[in-house]
């Protein structure tokens, strides 16, 4: 008998007594704003307040200067040449594809990477104020374990693309992620979500809405007991630096850290993944993340978190620091033992010891292997023989074709024309075109616009 015998019985001894959910649990306390609270203002409620407050920040930080560490300059140098060394060499991986766009039913347009080539597939969800490129390093190492592992840029962060209406809810975070999905034919077999911070509120609604699509769901510091502003903005989004290292020291600043000393060889690698330069007042270079200044999380009520959790039907885990301030070790036993108790396959709290509740920043390797083991009690899971059932029609992932007549579904029957070859190679050569143009997204043109507005006017002559 090994531990994994060991938990499986533990598991169902625990699941064994009647246990009906209660509103016991959605009683918790929550913790205290982490950012705003510092200020003596609320947590944001919006778009616009989430810019005052950016804006408030990044005015006492610079007037402030115990709010701003010294750091040594020759030490931010060398550590970011070490991070962009670090970041390119994970992105000339040789289990990694290139860099790709995917426009999704959303009307977003989404960057992503895929690392491996296993049956098992992962899709990673970062934190806010990330960015997909931050997580190559990890998606590598999955990919190395024998999973298929997909990271992209959430709506309004990296190189995807911006709401223009700044709808940044979980709803619609959801959405683009099962949009993802069905462009990719990801739906073929379950799939495991790993997700950080915001990206593990994304993870459970998405296992809570399509319980036969997920298989596992690993949770990192993601908790509906975190601060209510946890997830909701990044506290210097609206910030514009005249260096990388000024915004190096931003991150530092002892106002988020919990007076945690940072690991500058990781800030580097954020700064290098997160930053861009830009123009400004006339063509004065600055530098900022590439998110929406506007960006704002809207996660719904603390109540709606904890129905995501309670609906969860397959594996679950939550990552933990063990010195963490969004999540503390009771708050995790609780959490998992609600999943555990209202029908999740199994639940597993893991706690990374020494950690803050930057696991993968403190302890990178006890945090990976924490979420191959998680990952690993899903294997069987993500394997299935007959794909012909899991269409997107089948799983509820897509609606079922209407017609209004019988008239009209039989001619939608009918069998369509075979495609001869030249038909065949004009479409393989669209797509080699496609492939090697310069992308709309790397010159920013589109940056603000969704799929459907950079489409040709005459494209819409075609939909209805």
């Amino acid at each position: 008998m090994d531990f994994d015998d060991i938990d499986d019985a533990l598991d169902a001894r625990a699941s064994a007594s009647t246990w009906a959910p209660t509103p016991s649990h959605r009683g918790m306390t929550r913790k205290d704003a982490w950012t705003t609270s510092a200020l003596g203002a609320r947590a944001p409620t919006s778009s616009e307040e989430a810019m005052m407050i950016s804006n408030a920040i990044s005015l006492a930080m610079n007037g402030d200067e115990t709010l701003i560490p010294v750091l040594d300059e020759r030490k931010v140098e060398r550590a970011m040449a070490e991070a962009q060394a670090y970041n390119d060499e994970q992105r000339a991986s040789a289990t990694a594809s290139k860099e790709r766009y995917v426009a999704v039913a959303t009307g977003m347009r989404l960057k992503y990477r895929t690392f491996g080539s296993s049956e098992r597939g992962v899709v990673i969800l970062h934190d806010v104020g990330e960015c997909a490129a931050m997580y190559y390093g990890l998606a590598r190492a999955l990919g190395d374990r024998g999973y298929c592992v997909y990271v992209f840029d959430a709506r309004g962060h990296g190189d995807s693309t911006r709401s223009r209406e700044r709808i940044y809810s979980t709803r619609a975070m959801t959405d683009d992620l099962e949009s993802f999905i069905i462009e990719l034919d990801l739906y073929v077999r379950p799939i495991a979500i790993v997700g950080f911070g915001m990206g593990g509120v994304v993870a459970s609604a998405m296992a809570a809405k399509n319980p036969r699509l997920v298989a596992a769901t690993v949770l990192v510091e993601s908790s509906p007991l975190a601060p209510v502003d946890a997830y909701a903005f990044f506290p210097t989004q609206t910030a514009e630096f005249d260096s990388p290292a000024s915004a190096i020291r931003a991150l530092c600043s002892p106002l988020f850290n919990d007076g945690r000393e940072r690991n500058l060889a990781h800030v580097c690698r954020h700064a290098h993944a997160a930053l861009e330069k830009v123009k400004i007042d006339g063509g004065r270079p600055s530098t900022r993340w590439k998110m929406d200044p506007a960006f704002f999380f809207s996660a719904g009520s603390n109540d709606d978190v904890w129905d995501d959790i309670e609906r969860t039907r397959c594996h679950f885990a939550l990552i933990h620091g063990e010195n963490s301030s969004f999540v503390n070790a009771s708050d995790a036993r609780a959490i998992v033992d609600v999943a555990r108790r209202c029908g999740a396959k199994s639940a597993r709290a893991l706690r990374v010891v020494g950690s803050s509740r930057r696991v993968c920043e403190d302890a990178p390797r006890d945090a990976r292997e924490m979420i191959v083991y998680a990952l690993m009690r899903a294997d069987d899971d993500l394997i299935v023989r007959n794909k012909e059932l899991r269409r997107p029609e089948m799983l509820g992932i897509r609606p079922l074709p209407q017609f209004a007549t019988i008239e009209d579904a039989l001619e939608a029957l009918k069998p369509r024309r075979i495609p001869t070859s030249a038909d065949v190679e004009r479409a393989l050569e669209d797509a080699r075109a496609g492939d090697e143009c310069a992308s709309d997204d790397d010159t920013k043109a589109f940056n603000n616009r969704t799929a459907l507005i950079q489409n040709d006017p005459e494209y819409f002559g075609f939909v209805g």
